[in-house]
């Protein structure tokens, strides 16, 4: 029992365990593409479900040594889109949204393509608890729809239409139940020793130790 009350101490300490249907998301398109930040809030509502990026250091062989070769991180890598699905009213409304925030990047009557920081925008997605209360989240950055699913059509099919979006997005960072960055306050400082203690230097790739 007393494993069992640590247990459950930890969970509730940090806001009980996270209920997945329980979520916020914040979209807002460019004001050129959807004038009416009412419309921004209705297809907000209507996400239906949607999968949180992860995030991936890509690494690379280092051959230089003697002996068993190594990993070394060379960079970050995300996911290429966030998928987002989508609730589908008669007047298709949700999937105007998009095609109208897309006309704006790429312009279906000059094929002219838009400006990167006019169409970009970040979206804001929220864990909520039951109170329905926000506690934490991320944003993704630089986001616009890069992909809208097909509709398929069948008499055998009554449910509720839905539509699939996929965002492209540039990088994503923690947020808390207020939309404040939480990321940066926790990233380490850079260590300037080395694990036994010898000092080391910064180089362009990485760090080394002094010889």
């Amino acid at each position: 029992m007393a494993f069992l009350d640590e247990f459950i101490a930890n969970f509730s300490s940090y806001g009980g365990p996270a209920h997945l249907n329980r979520f916020e998301v914040m979209i807002m398109s460019p004001y050129e593409a959807n004038p009416n930040i009412q419309t921004d809030r209705y297809v907000s509502f209507k996400i239906v479900s949607l999968t949180l990026p992860g995030k991936n250091i890509r690494t690379v062989t280092n051959e230089t040594i003697y002996g068993p070769t190594h990993e070394m991180a060379q960079g970050l890598t995300y996911a290429e889109t966030v998928e987002m699905k989508f609730y589908l009213s008669s007047e298709h409304r949700e999937r105007q949204y998009m095609l109208n925030w897309m006309d704006f990047i790429y312009k279906p009557d000059t094929y002219n393509l838009e400006y990167y920081n006019n169409y970009k925008r970040d979206i804001s997605i929220f864990q909520l608890n039951k109170k329905d209360e926000r506690l934490t989240g991320i944003k993704l950055i630089d986001c616009y729809p890069k992909t809208i699913s097909p509709i398929e059509y069948s008499q055998e099919n009554g449910e509720v239409g839905t539509i699939d979006i996929g965002f492209a997005f540039k990088e994503h960072y923690m947020i808390d139940g207020n939309g404040r960055e939480l990321s940066r306050e926790n990233i380490p400082s850079a260590s300037t020793r080395t694990e036994n203690g010898i000092p080391a230097r910064f180089t362009r790739f990485g760090t080394g130790t002094f010889t």
